[in-house]
């Protein structure tokens, strides 16, 4: 009896303790930021001011600070939630903590943290507005936290630096952290005195005493929390002050007369970029051409936008082994070092990379930073605006480009081939808690957002276009949006119902296949001339669209024709009684967003007569085509290398050369048996090994170098690399650098060539720059060595502290396509990682990963293990399981190919 009584007792006690030890479960938040709490919070919290005084130092594992945040609250609330999300600590890492919690003056006991969060009691808080002051302590690494530490082993430097996206401002001080609750932020830094800090807005004052060293930082405009940032370290700067874009109008004002604080009389905004003091010899010879696309890219936005630079000043932080491309801070843009400062000698194709980037970014300040989604299932109205919107403004920034032609040959590839995937999804994604919105990033949100967008633009006129956009960005102006508010703003102008067209582009997976069926009478005019449409994914519905049809004369004067289709199958009258065209090709200029192949009559033409079309662009499409036809299984690749080693030493335009090329690699890597390589290897290697040495310019000798460098596969070729690395051959015009020498390495590590080994160890002797290590690093996951095999993957799998730039770096040389057999074990622990992957690293980390580990097989023994993956693993969450589906694509369709096309062995 006493038992059971004792045991009794005990049960009510731990219930006890589960409901109110742990706070009341029913109405604690969930982990993450749920979207019903972000609704609740954005209705009743207002007028958000953060002031923060932090403290960053060298070595410190640890950034310390307080905080005081000011709200309005509109009413009686149950308790005021703040987001605080401790990671857990690291190899022995002291653990984050917030204390010391005071709210209206009086000191809160009995807040608690759960869930991410941390509650504060309604007795302390009133209607009007709360002041909340608090100290908080959070992590300081190399690897995997919000604020990153990265030593310069060149000099020993230290820089610190944050990001923040898509929700870490939370784990490193608490906030309300999420996009439509933006707010005011005051810094306040101490750190060193030889240090520069850079954040949002200007320095008011700098303190400094000794060593030491305190700034003061002005107020931002209202900006959400992922776009809060500072950057602290000695670095160079590179000043310059310019006139930007056109004065502000009334029709562009800012929403109140607060707004208009910040030193932007007569347009002068300054513009500012600041490099590790290690690399600031080697930025001095890009800064003049970088801060004139930045300068020309902000003035045409500016003038586009009919809205002036919204921010106090406009600061380019180079950033080295950043975790993506470039991060929009308001007023104060990172961007990843090796993407601004050539590793290589560059060609057009770094060149179009580099603006793009730059233009990017630049045009996040209006699209993102003024105006912002609401919601990160909304994150392509950012991301889609914001490459839409560079490559209009390099059309006025790099005339010498064709900017839509590269916008083809650097946007379309990615999207089509996630977009014909079982992994696809449509461009709008229902996130329901922010600890999901890394879910949103891919190639759908960066690549096909602004392919719509291109087609947009065409389908609605581009003046009835930029109206609406200029009138969305004014109505909108340091507030958040939704993409229905867009689409009104397109209805307004165009004035158009647009619902149905925005459903299919907007909510709709997949793409269009769009093919020509057409015939000629006796007379050899058309008399029928159909474009079918129908859905990749069989899923059912069309997507509207306006292109542009192409008769194509060789002889002759081409016809193109503006065809409007709306359903399944759309007559062509317009073409009836037309002379027979010796092709068709159905997307012309590249306004429509969808699969174009070539009719059977059109490929036969084109691939004997593609040498003699004279259009850069069209050809460029045309390749694209062609390609798309061995990747349906429609077209030899054997044929497709064949037609490169015809039309390469003739093609004189640089980005459509690397084009061809990278997909030649890929078809002779991947889709051929060893026999057909070993055949069509020697003439391959014999036109690249020609044109790297004796093309016309500079830009297409490299390309054709990095080609050979892709497939060289017998020993004579191999030689050959190990002369350009000892220096006795030279690439004219081309200086090998460190990266250079590195992948000449890898490759004949990959090869398994004999001398590979001591080629690596005496370069890695021999160059021990911080990039250098990474590149070496990098090379020795490419050596064919069960050994080195397993103690890479230990080191990707365990070892917290090995920076995700150096994995993301070596994760392609470990899954070379050649030593396949010696990755496919790891394939399985690679799929099990998935989740602890997504949990711990960048947004983009999870799509490289899988990319490597499936993208290194091709053969159904790996088809089976992924298959099987997904079976078994049926607690997998539907984010990692589409982006498995996404890359199995192209492991099915190399199997595909191979079982079709390739012979012999």
């Amino acid at each position: 009896m006493i038992l059971r009584l004792i045991f009794t007792m005990l049960l009510l006690t731990i219930a006890f303790a589960a409901v109110y030890g742990q706070g009341n479960s029913s109405t604690d938040p969930q982990p993450g930021v749920a979207r019903d709490l972000a609704r609740t919070r954005a209705a009743h919290y207002s007028n958000v001011r953060y002031q923060l005084t932090v403290s960053v130092f060298p070595g410190e594992e640890l950034m310390k600070g307080s905080e005081e945040i000011r709200v309005t609250l509109d009413g009686s609330m149950d308790q005021l939630v703040l987001d605080w999300r401790k990671a857990a600590a690291k190899d022995g890492q002291p653990q984050s903590r917030a204390w010391d919690i005071e709210v209206n003056g009086r000191e809160v006991k009995d807040a608690r943290e759960v869930n991410d969060h941390i509650l504060i009691p309604s007795a302390y808080l009133t209607k009007g507005e709360n002041t909340v002051r608090l100290k908080f302590e959070s992590p300081v690494s190399t690897s995997g936290s919000a604020v990153t530490r990265y030593i310069d082993h060149e000099d020993k430097s230290e820089y610190i630096y944050t990001l923040f996206v898509p929700s870490d401002a939370s784990t490193a001080f608490p906030c309300f952290d999420q996009p439509d609750l933006k707010a005011r932020f005051q810094l306040n830094v101490f750190t060193l005195t030889a240090w520069t800090v850079i954040s949002n807005t200007f320095q008011q004052t700098v303190t400094r005493s000794g060593t030491n060293s305190f700034w003061r930082f002005a107020e931002t405009e209202p900006i959400s929390t992922y776009l809060f940032a500072f950057a602290a370290g000695p670095f160079a700067q590179f000043p310059e002050i310019q006139t930007l874009g056109i004065a502000r109008t009334a029709d562009s004002s800012l929403k109140s007369a607060e707004s208009v604080q910040q030193p932007l009389q007569n347009n002068a905004v300054p513009l500012r970029l600041f490099v590790r003091k290690s690399q600031a010899e080697r930025a001095r010879k890009e800064v003049p051409e970088v801060l004139r696309i930045h300068r020309e890219c902000l003035a045409f936005l500016a003038d586009y936008f009919n809205f002036k630079y919204p921010f106090p000043k406009y600061d380019i932080v180079l950033i080295p082994e950043f975790a993506y491309g470039g991060m929009e801070h308001a007023g104060a843009t990172f961007l990843r070092e090796d993407g601004v400062l050539f590793p290589t000698t560059p060609t057009a194709n770094n060149f179009a990379a580099r603006a793009e980037l730059i233009c990017h970014e630049a045009s996040h300040q209006w699209f993102g930073d003024l105006v912002t989604m609401r919601w990160f299932d909304d994150l392509w109205l950012k991301e889609g605006f914001a490459t839409f919107m560079a490559y209009k403004a390099i059309e006025k920034v790099m005339p010498q480009y064709n900017a839509w032609k590269i916008f083809y040959q650097r946007t379309k590839p990615g999207a089509y081939s996630t977009d014909v995937t079982k992994g696809t999804t449509p461009i709008f994604q229902k996130i329901p808690n922010l600890s999901a919105a890394k879910s949103a990033y891919g190639n759908i949100v960066y690549l096909k957002a602004p392919s719509m967008l291109r087609q947009a633009e065409f389908f609605l006129g581009t003046d009835k276009f930029q109206e609406a956009i200029r009138a969305f960005v004014k109505e909108h102006a340091f507030s958040n949006a939704e993409w229905s508010d867009l689409v009104k703003a397109f209805e307004r102008s165009s004035g158009k119902r647009l619902d149905e067209w925005a459903a299919a582009w907007v909510r709709r997976r997949g793409l269009a296949d769009v093919r020509v069926d057409w015939s000629v009478d006796s007379a050899g005019r058309i008399n029928r001339l159909v474009l079918k449409q129908t859905n990749i994914l069989n899923e059912g519905g069309t997507w509207p669209m306006r292109l542009k049809l192409l008769l194509a004369h060789e002889s002759s004067a081409s016809e193109t024709l503006t065809v409007n289709i709306n359903s399944a199958e759309t007559e062509v009258k317009e073409a009836i009684g037309k002379r027979r065209p010796d092709f068709i090709f159905a997307n012309y200029e590249d306004y429509g967003y969808g699969r174009f192949l070539l009719d059977d009559r059109s490929r036969e033409y084109v691939l004997k007569n593609l040498g003699t079309v004279k259009d850069d662009f069209l050809r460029a499409l045309l390749w694209g085509s062609l390609w798309d036809s061995v990747r349906e299984a429609e077209l030899a690749p054997g044929e497709y290398i064949e037609l490169a080693i015809k039309l390469i030493p003739q093609e004189h335009d640089e980005v459509t050369a690397q084009g061809v090329l990278a997909r030649t690699q890929t078809a002779f890597n991947r889709y051929l048996s060893d026999a057909q390589r070993r055949e069509i290897a020697p003439r391959l290697e014999q036109m690249l090994a020609d044109r790297m040495t004796s093309a016309e310019t500079q830009g297409l000798r490299i390309t054709n170098f990095r080609a050979f460098e892709g497939i060289a596969m017998t020993t004579a070729s191999r030689e050959s690399l190990k002369k350009i690395l000892r220096g006795d051959v030279k690439i004219p015009g081309m200086e090998l650098r460190s990266r250079d020498r590195f992948d000449i390495i890898t490759t004949l590590l990959t090869r398994d060539d004999t001398d590979a080994p001591a080629l690596l160890e005496a370069q890695s002797k021999a160059d021990t720059t911080d990039d250098a290590r990474r590149y070496a690093y990098a090379a020795a996951a490419a050596l064919g060595d069960a050994a080195v095999k397993k103690k890479y993957f230990e080191a990707y799998t365990t070892d917290t502290r090995l920076p995700e730039s150096w994995i993301e770096a070596s994760l392609g040389p470990f899954n070379s396509i050649q030593q396949s057999d010696l990755t496919l074990p790891y394939l399985e622990p690679a799929l099990l990682e998935l989740p602890k992957l997504k949990r711990t690293r960048k947004i983009f980390f999870v799509n490289g990963w899988l990319s490597a580990f499936i993208g290194g097989q091709c053969n159904e023994r790996a088809q089976s293990i992924v298959q099987n993956f997904l079976q078994r693993e049926t607690m997998l969450d539907r984010d990692l399981h589409l982006k498995v589906l996404e890359v199995e694509d192209g492991l099915d369709r190399c199997v595909r190919i191979r079982n079709k096309y390739a012979i012999g062995k």
